[in-house]
């Protein structure tokens, strides 16, 4: 399930990066072939077929294509006299084809007053290598007071908002694309975090650590054999699932010299010398030869390179090297 979900991870990356290098391939492309801003010089008003009303909402758009290296920062509408800008203008990017892509600035009018209403203006704000200020005109209009209405009696608001929809495309869009690279995020944290060591190289580090200590003089030799009795019992238990912790010497060395026994014949030997050798310390007072612990942890490192539940012939004699070298 877990190599299912990263395929997909990864094949919704690419997707999104191919999407990506594609754009900002025609976005460099367009400061050389991209061609001209082709913005037509009069604004389209969406007049209604019968007069229009004193009041009633006159759409207004502008459609025009710009280099892919181009944008509209901003747009002001200057409404002409005898009529009033319902909010401001609405900058709406649409699709893009490699080098170019199409805008949309949309606004709304009122008129105020009945008769003739004069032209006004569009102002755009254009981006890019040479930024500019475009000047567009907004035709003229007629409107007349409705019959339903009593002259005198027609109350306008000043400004009235126009309602602006959510962009729920680029939304979605942009939803999309940071759940893939939060996906992809999290992939490569799993990949880049380091394996958990495994219990041979957990008790090889712990080994380490001891001979470490006892050439510092941190551990006496009594302390370094009952420290290396608990590691490899500690190994044993977890590495077989024999309850050693639990059992005396004589009744684990039974176990273990079983029929079914999992420990490997060559190495019960050193287990019995071993743990013999570490109930005298414990128990007796002797005192180790640190030359015997020097070797009991040499066969200790080499007791983990032959029961290790997962080991290449190289690692096998690259332990066994070390042993000798102990």
């Amino acid at each position: 399930m877990k190599r299912i979900f990263s395929r997909i991870l990864l094949g919704l990356g690419a997707a999104v990066l191919a999407g990506l290098l594609v754009y900002f391939s025609g976005w460099l492309l367009s400061f050389r072939f991209g061609g001209k801003a082709e913005i037509p010089e009069t604004v389209a008003l969406s007049l209604p077929a019968e007069p229009l009303a004193v009041g009633a909402p006159v759409p207004g758009e502008l459609r025009f294509d710009l280099p892919l290296c181009r944008s509209v920062t901003g747009a002001s509408v200057k409404p002409g006299a005898g009529s009033v800008a319902a909010g401001g203008a609405r900058i709406e990017p649409g699709s893009w084809k490699f080098l170019r892509r199409n805008w949309r600035v949309v606004f709304d009018l009122r008129a105020l007053r009945a008769g003739k209403v004069e032209p006004g203006t569009l102002t755009l704000e254009l981006s890019g290598e040479n930024p500019e200020t475009v000047v567009r005109t907004i035709p003229g209009f007629s409107a007349a007071v409705p019959k339903e209405i009593a002259p005198g009696k027609l109350e306008l608001a000043g400004a009235i908002e126009i309602a602006r929809p959510l962009p729920w495309g680029w939304v979605a869009a942009g939803a999309v694309l940071i759940l893939v690279l939060a996906g992809i995020a999290a992939w490569l944290v799993r990949r880049r975090r380091p394996p958990e060591p495994t219990l041979r190289e957990r008790l090889e580090e712990a080994l380490r650590q001891l001979r470490m200590g006892l050439a510092a003089g941190e551990l006496t030799p009594e302390q370094g054999y009952i420290t290396l009795t608990d590691l490899v019992r500690g190994y044993l238990e977890e590495r077989y699932g024999i309850p050693v912790s639990t059992r005396t010497t004589p009744e684990f060395l039974a176990e273990v010299n079983g029929a079914d026994s999992p420990l490997p014949r060559p190495e019960r030997p050193f287990l019995r010398e071993f743990l013999e050798a570490a109930d005298k310390v414990k128990f007796a007072a002797l005192t180790p030869d640190i030359e015997l612990l020097d070797g009991a942890i040499a066969s200790a490192v080499r007791l983990v390179a032959a029961t290790s539940p997962v080991e290449s012939e190289a690692g096998a004699e690259k332990a066994e090297e070390e042993g000798r070298n102990d």
